[in-house]
Parts: structure tokens; sequence; C-alpha cells
């Protein structure tokens, strides 16, 4: 690889590292893809993250593989899609709760009925108190 090459390279990893330290999204060390933390949407992508989020009133999506996702306070939805996820979450009543893929484990409560929509196969999906 010439020299030239090698040096943009990278000034461009360290851009996009810089853009995601910019936006609010960042990784853990042992996983990959990103977390997006808005004032309005809390995103988890790729696999392998094991985070606690304040959820707030925010929508959690969820989405990839292997991640293990808790949240504190009441979510106004949330969205699983992907494989092998597990997630522990308060959902706002008549909020919306959807789990599509494979083999995720959901562990939800709310103080009220919500909206559910569970497709694919192998899911577990339970509400706690």
């Amino acid at each position: 690889m010439r020299v030239g090459m090698k040096l943009g390279i990278q000034k461009a990893a360290a851009a996009s590292v810089v853009m995601m330290v910019m936006t609010g999204a960042f990784a853990q060390e042992d996983a990959v893809g990103e977390v997006e933390v808005t004032d309005k949407l809390i995103s988890v992508s790729g696999s392998g993250h094991k985070r606690t989020f304040p959820c707030d009133g925010r929508k959690l999506e969820v989405v990839g593989s292997g991640h293990i996702v808790t949240t504190t306070g009441v979510c106004g939805a949330v969205e699983v899609l992907g494989v092998g996820n597990t997630v522990t979450v308060e959902v706002k009543p008549k909020g919306r709760l959807e789990v599509t893929g494979t083999d995720q484990t959901v562990r939800w409560k709310s103080e009220g009925k919500i909206a559910q929509s569970v497709t694919g196969t192998g899911h577990s999906v339970t509400r706690i108190k």
C-alpha cells in the first residue's frame, strides 16, 4: 500500500471517530457497531453491546445480535430486531413493543396495557413485575 493512501485511510478513520463522538455515537471495546443516544432515541446496533440506559420516554431500538440492554425509567416504544439479543425494559402504558428475528429474550413491564408485535422464531417475551 502506498504511504499516501495509507495516510488517507488513517485520516478518514480518525475523522469517522470524531464524527461518532460528535453525534453521540460510541462503541464498547468488546462490541461492534454504534450506540446513539439523542433526546428522542436510544439506538444500539451491531453486536455485543452490554449497556444500561435511562430511557426517559425515548424510543429504544436494539438491532443486531448478542446485545444485553437494560433500561431504567420508562420507554415510549421498544423495537428489538436481529438474533439473540437480551432486553429488559419498562414500556409506557399504551406504548409499543416490537420483537422481530430469532431467539430474542425480552423482559418487560408496564403500568398498563401495551401493543405488542412479535414475529420470527424462538423468542422469550415475558412480562415481569
